[in-house]
């Protein structure tokens, strides 16, 4: 039956033996864990995590443990990705872990969520209640009649007596230990490609970052103002509710790159392209060619952001953010009106 469990080995809410059975002496004790978790770490730029295990056919997000909260905004996301997952998944539900199955602590992906701030997923694999598809409660004398009808002797070996060094004649046979928790062999590229396009669909809705709407106006003083559009148009925001509350990560940044003979004066967040309205500049503002963004864009969400710039020459700039990528362009001096982006080659106008 073996002693540790390595989804109860993760640091996030890690919990000793007595409390979790499987969690070993110490978080990331077992070497599988300690490898997934540096590997994670070590890339900032995972934005989706799908753990597969078996069996149960559930979808589930967190929290792990009834006294963990999670922000409203990433439960809408989760909720609506699960839902999403479980209608490509027949028989599949979408749960809460703590609250529609049990408590778990140190598992992997409370462990990616809450210390990595990545939207995460477990896939239990396989439900017996897609045995016979009826839409009820799969019963013993189902289980058996599957097995008979349709497996044959796949999952059973025939009762035969042995000789046993200790205990003498015994009879050894009946049903294997995968027989329930696996889907059958003819039924596996099913199951799988159903997850497998879960996965994709999680990994499609992951942030990413593009530029919207563009304008450039000359106005007192000398100053051009910049004032650009970033969207993401993906469900998944690119700093995550939890990762905003624990300051995971780094935070979105829009940088205003300039030459020799042209500066960037101040810069802010704005709500609208109303021109010379709208900009709320800190006394203190040491660096106003770079703009923090610590609340990221949200999904399907957009940020309007403004810079105030004195000379002539073309400026570049360049969003950065952890989850939804970098991305770039170079803006010219001169008066427009709000444009949308030039779309690379061949990219679909």
């Amino acid at each position: 039956e073996g002693g540790y469990d390595p989804n109860r080995n993760f640091p996030s809410d890690w919990q000793p033996e007595y409390i979790q059975y499987g969690a070993t002496d110490y978080p990331l004790s077992l070497p599988e864990c300690r490898a997934t978790a540096e590997f994670i770490m070590a890339h900032p730029n995972i934005a989706g995590v799908q753990s597969y295990h078996n069996t149960g056919g559930m979808v589930l997000y967190g929290p792990g443990a009834s006294y963990q909260s999670y922000p409203g905004s990433d439960l809408r996301v989760m909720e609506e990705m699960a839902t999403k997952g479980s209608k490509m998944i027949p028989f599949y539900d979408a749960l809460v872990s703590w609250e529609d199955l049990y408590t778990t602590h140190g598992d992997e992906t409370s462990f990616t969520y809450e210390q990595e701030g990545i939207m995460s997923f477990v896939n239990e694999l396989w439900t017996t209640d897609k045995m016979f598809a009826s839409g009820e409660l799969t019963s013993r004398e189902d289980t058996i009649a599957f097995r008979d009808m349709l497996q044959f002797e796949d999952v059973y070996v025939p009762y035969r007596e042995v000789e046993h060094p200790t205990y003498g004649t015994v009879l050894v046979g009946g049903t294997k230990n995968h027989a329930n928790r696996v889907a059958p062999l003819w039924a596996q590229e099913e199951e799988c490609h159903r997850n497998f396009a879960f996965t994709m669909y999680h990994a499609d809705e992951m942030p990413l970052v593009e530029w919207g709407m563009l304008q450039v106006r000359r106005g007192p003083a000398g100053l051009w103002e910049i004032t650009v559009e970033v969207e993401n148009p993906k469900v998944i925001p690119t700093i995550l509710g939890w990762a905003r509350r624990h300051r995971i990560g780094h935070p979105d940044e829009l940088v205003c790159d300039t030459g020799d003979s042209t500066r960037v004066v101040a810069s802010s967040g704005v709500n609208s392209f109303t021109p010379w309205s709208g900009m709320s500049i800190p006394d203190d503002q040491h660096r106003p060619h770079r703009i923090r963004n610590e609340q990221g864009v949200g999904s399907n969400g957009t940020r309007l952001f403004r810079f105030l710039v004195e000379g002539d020459e073309p400026v570049t700039l360049r969003y950065i953010s952890d989850k939804g990528g970098t991305i770039e362009q170079i803006v010219p001096l001169q008066e427009t009106d709000p444009i949308p982006p030039t779309p690379a080659p061949g990219e679909d106008t």
